[in-house]
């Protein structure tokens, strides 16, 4: 569930989030994370100096007494009067506020910026809090029933007001980019996102150029910009939580940290802003990757799509489109998973791996990090580079010795490497001239998964490799102990994997355990289906 963020009364500050994000593997797919906070300031009612029209007085008057619609009338007849009123303007949309007139307030907000000189800032007040009330709006009603089409369509009407209302929040068009594309407006969803990036791109772009990214520490963000900030705030979000805002005023940057919630607690990088605008500067605001997610998806599949038709054209053009989203998310967020996996894949089907090696090279040189060392070695593995793979996974390793991707990965890689050996030598009635190597390739790819199966127990594709490779290796025992723990799976969250139950189902047929093989093998199909 999205939280909305509140709208406040005068002389009163307050922070809060909301939750949305899409998984980058299945389009159309939706779980939430949060993503960002506001902080809105808002000042006390303004009192106007001088007499001003008989409309205006009699509209103040009203006003005091809460009467509103008849306030609007008076104020309506005072700038049909005087259209470029600045007190008239100013009065008039503060009184639509009241009224919770919003979707009117986003149609004349501009024309009362533009003649309210004087009271600029009241008029920008009601602007930032009827944005808020339409946000919310849209939130709630997505909140209730997100499945619901009559739900979607009043949460479409409320964001696109508030789009409209203030064009330059990012964070709208992430909601209403949802919104569309649960909606089944794929179109729309993606030109939305796509307008996302556009508002949020170079904030993003100037953050890396700092060489600053989510999730460091605030040690090492001093380290990357070079000096302490001027100062250091503590602000709060929520009752129970904190940000830490680091102030760099020659930079006109506002780096935010907030607090991990699992030990030790430390403090991590979790958005900036770049502004001359103090009291814009300390409202945190959470960088978020989900619109270059969503949109490098949608091209990713469009391109993986046309791939399996055989359609190069169309692959090329739809991946192409889809690198610069996944090269962005990545110096935002080296550890992002999808962007990791998804990069070295179209670099191989568009052929230029030379090219995804430069790139990767230059990121890992700029800001080395297990997950990067992770993502370059699966591009090598996949050009059959074992020896440059594993030397990049014992990099993640040297960092992160229980780096769990970098452990499997690495004795896949020595398991690969070793079958490959054993294809390019064949055996010919006499042994084969690389036995001694497939050998040790293969204790390699042993060992670090039995390092895996000390760091995950509950794995069942550890142990599923584990007792193939002690098969190869002759070491019976090994493989019946490791089969037992295996079976001990059963009562797991691997017992809702067929893959898990077809591994069974082969080894009891290895076995000669007809009954168990044929009762896993219908397991398995049953949680096909």
């Amino acid at each position: 569930m999205m939280q909305s963020v509140p709208t406040l009364a005068s002389n009163t500050d307050a922070m809060a989030g909301f939750s949305m994000t899409t998984s980058p593997n299945k389009t159309g797919s939706r779980s939430w994370i949060r993503f960002v906070f506001f902080l809105f300031f808002c000042t006390a009612s303004i009192q106007f100096l001088g007499c001003g029209s008989a409309e205006i007085s009699s509209a103040k008057l009203y006003r005091q007494q809460r009467n509103y619609p008849k306030a609007e009338q008076l104020l309506l007849q005072a700038l049909k009067s005087n259209p470029s009123d600045d007190e008239a303007w100013t009065l008039y949309v503060q009184n639509l506020y009241d009224l919770r007139k919003y979707e009117k307030i986003a149609e004349v907000i501009d024309t009362a910026r533009l003649y309210a000189i004087t009271h600029r800032a009241d008029v920008d007040n009601v602007r930032q809090n009827t944005w808020a009330q339409l946000y919310n709006g849209g939130l709630d009603a997505y909140n209730q029933n997100p499945d619901s089409k009559e739900q979607q369509k009043a949460a479409i009407g409320f964001l696109e007001a508030a789009k409209k209302l203030a064009p330059e929040q990012p964070e709208t068009y992430e909601v209403l980019g949802q919104v569309y594309f649960a909606s089944g407006d794929t179109a729309k969803s993606i030109e939305t996102y796509n307008n996302a990036i556009r508002q949020m791109s170079s904030s993003h772009e100037q953050g890396v150029a700092l060489g600053i990214m989510l999730k460091m520490s605030a040690p090492n963000v001093v380290q990357a910009i070079g000096g302490d900030p001027a100062r250091k705030l503590t602000v709060s979000l929520t009752s129970s939580d904190s940000a830490m805002v680091y102030v760099y005023p020659s930079k006109e940057a506002y780096i935010y940290f907030e607090r991990q919630a699992k030990a030790p607690h430390a403090y991590q990088l979790m958005g900036w802003r770049f502004t001359s605008n103090e009291q814009m500067g300390l409202q945190p605001l959470r960088v978020s990757t989900l619109p270059y997610q969503t949109v490098a998806n949608f091209y990713y599949q469009k391109g993986l799509a046309a791939f399996e038709a055989k359609d190069k054209e169309g692959m090329t053009q739809n991946l192409e489109k889809a690198i610069p989203m996944l090269l962005m998310i990545q110096r935002l967020d080296p550890a992002d998973e999808f962007a990791s996996a998804a990069i070295p894949d179209i670099y191989l089907k568009l052929e230029r791996t030379e090219k995804a090696k430069q790139q990767y090279e230059k990121l890992l040189q700029d800001h080395p990090s297990k997950s990067l060392y992770v993502a370059y070695g699966t591009l090598l593995l996949k050009a059959n580079d074992y020896e440059g793979a594993i030397a990049n996974y014992d990099k993640a390793l040297a960092i992160d010795p229980a780096y769990e991707s970098a452990l499997y990965n690495t004795a896949a890689a020595y398991k690969n490497w070793a079958a490959a050996e054993q294809k390019a030598n064949p055996a010919t009635g006499k042994k084969n001239p690389k036995a001694d190597l497939i050998k040790q390739r293969m204790e390699k790819s042993t060992d670090y998964f039995e390092r895996l199966h000390a760091v995950n127990k509950n794995d069942f594709n550890t142990l599923a490799n584990l007792i193939d490779n002690y098969e190869v290796l002759d070491k019976k025992d090994k493989s019946a102990k490791a089969f037992i723990d295996m079976e001990a799976l059963k009562s797991t969250e691997a017992a809702n994997d067929p893959l898990y139950w077809e591994f069974l189902g082969k080894t009891y047929a290895r076995l000669n355990k007809a009954d168990e093989a044929a009762a896993a093998y219908k397991k398995a199909d049953q949680l096909k289906h």
